[in-house]
């Protein structure tokens, strides 16, 4: 009767861990963007503003890419990406007031993945003592130097955000950090007696 050794039972774990990076990076957000920007769904003079990924756990179940027209200013479409394939898309015109993203993401300018913003935003949760449950994402470009930015809304299981972390796609640098539920119990909180 043959048993497993030790080295067996690792060579197993490492090749299953391999194959879940691999799975992992494949539904993170550069390889979705880059595998729209590739495909034919990528209509020419279309440009891409940014996407969102709704309850990642660390990842979300798709992404939403948001695209715009260079013939068709004000014109946007919003594609469903999932499992690798463009699943639904819509067009919408642009209403007065929205804050939609304006400025095309360069995607070779992207360095940080949407896993490598999860860490660091996780990193700052722990930090701040936040719980939190799912990540909604969102990846676009502010405004000075057009340099792309990830916001992770960290959600806790009430749906309410206890956190948002504004990380750099370029650098990883936390930019911002904004903890409205600490801030509510800070202020709720007794004075103490002196």
């Amino acid at each position: 009767m043959l048993r497993p050794t030790p080295y067996g039972l690792i060579i197993v774990l490492l090749i299953s861990f391999c194959g879940l990076s691999i799975a992992d990076d494949r539904n993170g957000a550069i390889s979705s963007l880059k595998r729209f920007a590739a495909s034919e769904h990528l209509e020419k003079g279309e440009a891409i503003l940014g996407l969102v990924g709704f309850y990642g756990d660390p990842a979300p179940p798709q992404w939403l890419i948001l695209t715009t027209f260079e013939e068709k200013p004000g014109i946007l479409r919003e594609a469903v990406f999932a499992r690798g394939n463009v699943v639904a898309q819509r067009k919408f015109k642009v209403l007065p007031g929205q804050d939609l993203p304006h400025i095309p993401v360069q995607i070779e300018a992207l360095r940080i993945d949407s896993a490598k913003a999860f860490i660091v935003a996780e990193r700052a949760a722990v930090e701040k003592k936040a719980a939190f449950d799912s990540v909604h994402y969102q990846l676009r470009c502010r405004e000075a130097g057009q340099e792309p930015v990830w916001m992770l809304s960290l959600i806790n299981s009430s749906q309410v955000a206890v956190g948002v972390v504004y990380i750099s796609a370029v650098s990883g640098e936390v930019i911002r950090e904004s903890w409205p539920l600490l801030q509510k119990e800070k202020f709720a909180s007794p004075r103490s007696e002196s």
